[in-house]
């Protein structure tokens, strides 16, 4: 079996995180790492092999990769997607893919063209729960779905690129993003979003221009009604991404992505399943995800359109607190 020669742009915290998971597969080899800052490149060359460069241009032009793995931060995204895609290489890429659609529909256009494979690091997709909430709901168990309430909370503060909106655009862009890419994956696409947000518990950061708070109304095309509230200011040691939705013939709760609670109010006596599945790496079936469908050509779970679908209702949030009313999703 040929091995997928692997390369990464950027190679901070969540290039390790995949790297680390990648080395244990079969059907990979990790060929080249770049980074801006070579003495990264330069570490995960050493503990995984290939080779290490400062500029990814130079990576693509040297290296006869399959796959890259792009994990910049948001604001760092120029032209590395549609280069890879120009050049045949099939690209796994974090969330956000961009923090405007100008960019993020280039990034589109470029992959389809080319028809290379795409993944989004939307790994919770691929959590027991969500999955088995996908099931329910495609099998017709849960029924017309009238509520979606979720919640992202946690105490999390970073002193870097994060604070700054300009690059990270804001808890609710960079972060809880994971909720609203779940429930819209789950609901179905949205059509349009009222958010207030605001700086409440981190005022005496002066450099911090993101939010720490939001509260976000959704109304789904369905005609589904969908609340979402975000904050990084709740209690220390704890990360909190709850979500329930409640459809005519049962509801769905889920505490942790791994596991999932489904009360089946159509039935009586009231019947409560439980679904839970200990151990399970989001994050490793969605790399594996990509390279089967390299493999055996076919779609993946989180191509590259949905990462921009996802990016556009998170920027429509932030938009709609920023002028005030409900921003309508084209």
């Amino acid at each position: 079996m040929r091995r997928l020669k692997t390369g990464f742009i950027g190679c901070g915290r969540i290039a390790s995180a995949h790297a680390h998971r990648l080395a244990s597969l079969a059907e990979v080899e990790l060929a080249a790492f770049s980074d801006v800052r070579i003495e990264r490149a330069k570490a995960l060359s050493a503990k995984y092999g290939g080779r290490a460069y400062a500029d990814w241009r130079e990576m693509l032009d040297r290296e006869q990769l399959d796959v890259v793995f792009i994990c910049l931060p948001p604001f760092a995204h120029e032209d590395e997607v549609i280069v890879a895609a120009e050049k045949g290489v099939h690209i796994y890429i974090e969330k956000p893919i961009a923090l405007d659609m100008k960019l993020a529909e280039e990034m589109v256009r470029a992959v389809e063209k080319s028809g290379v494979k795409s993944q989004v690091g939307y790994q919770l997709r691929f959590a027991a729960g969500v999955e088995k909430a996908k099931e329910l709901i495609e099998e017709g168990v849960v029924g017309e779905i009238g509520l979606a309430v979720g919640a992202y909370w946690c105490r999390f503060i970073r002193r870097d690129w994060w604070l700054d909106k300009s690059k990270s655009g804001g808890q609710l862009v960079e972060q809880a993003t994971h909720l609203y890419d779940i429930l819209r994956w789950l609901c179905g696409d949205v059509e349009r979003v009222y958010a207030e947000m605001g700086k409440l518990f981190y005022r005496d950061l002066r450099e911090m221009t993101i939010e720490d708070v939001s509260g976000v109304v959704l109304r789904f095309k369905s005609g589904a009604i969908g609340l979402i509230s975000s904050t990084i200011g709740a209690v220390p040691g704890f990360w909190w991404l709850k979500w329930t939705i409640v459809g005519r013939g049962a509801t769905l709760e889920c505490e942790e992505p791994n596991s999932l609670r489904v009360y089946y109010s159509s039935r009586k006596p009231l019947r409560v399943e439980e679904y839970k599945e200990i151990g399970r790496d989001p994050m490793l079936l969605a790399e594996l995800d990509l390279i089967n469908a390299i493999i055996e050509d076919k779609p993946t779970r989180v191509p590259i359109s949905e990462g921009a679908k996802t990016l556009q209702l998170t920027l429509a949030a932030v938009k709609a607190a920023e002028i005030g009313r409900p921003v309508a999703l084209t």
